[in-house]
């Protein structure tokens, strides 16, 4: 953008700036989307779950980064994830009718969105054409992969053994014995129904 343009969106676009201290909620699961908010700096911890509340997943978002932007638009306008903040964070929002403005205006603006949006939808539509796994590790990543907003990084699945079994269709002694093999290489670490995954990347190696 020109620096005439710059000036011309500080002018006449509202935007709410936002401090959270560690701890706090940033967007609520189930929250109306009206606004497009930025992370500018900090991390933050998003959480779903389950519509049946049988485990949940959470990973890291760091700054800078967009809040689900593509829940401002479509058949549900809702936030599906909760965002809380895992150190301090700056968060800055604009509301539905700028945003709307500014894509209207501004080219760069409109193509962004339209990339972050295009990106996501073709992520989507590829996973039905990929080959089923064969082994209970890539089965995890698949399982992991089609739930987080990025297939790599730092992920805790919060999940019982049985309940992650039913879903893989293989046994809970079959993924338990899959667990502890990761375990054992330090990709992975299990505690009372708990799996922190170091590096959601590496399992599919």
């Amino acid at each position: 953008m020109s620096r005439n343009d710059i000036e011309t969106v500080v002018a006449h676009t509202r935007f709410a700036f936002s401090k959270y201290d560690k701890g706090k909620v940033v967007v609520g699961e189930g929250e109306k989307c009206d606004h497009l908010c930025f992370l500018l700096q900090g991390e933050l911890t998003a959480t779903e779950s389950a519509d049946d509340g049988s485990y949940s997943i959470e990973e890291t978002v760091k700054a800078p980064a967009m809040i689900q932007p593509e829940r401002i638009f479509g058949m549900e306008q809702r936030y599906t994830k909760t965002f809380t903040a895992a150190a301090e964070c700056g968060v800055v929002s604009i509301d539905k009718k700028d945003t709307t403005r500014l894509m209207s205006e501004f080219e760069i603006f409109r193509l962004n969105i339209l990339n972050i949006l295009c990106t996501k939808t073709q992520r989507l539509s590829r996973y039905q054409w990929r080959k089923t796994p064969e082994t209970i590790r890539l089965k995890i990543f698949g399982f992991m992969e089609k739930r987080c907003m990025t297939p790599a990084g730092h992920k805790r699945l919060k999940i019982k053994m049985e309940v992650l079994g039913a879903l893989l269709g293989e046994s809970r002694i079959n993924v338990s014995k899959c667990i502890k093999t990761l375990q054992d290489k330090g990709l992975v670490t299990h505690s009372r129904a708990i799996m922190d995954i170091h590096a959601l990347e590496k399992l599919k190696e």
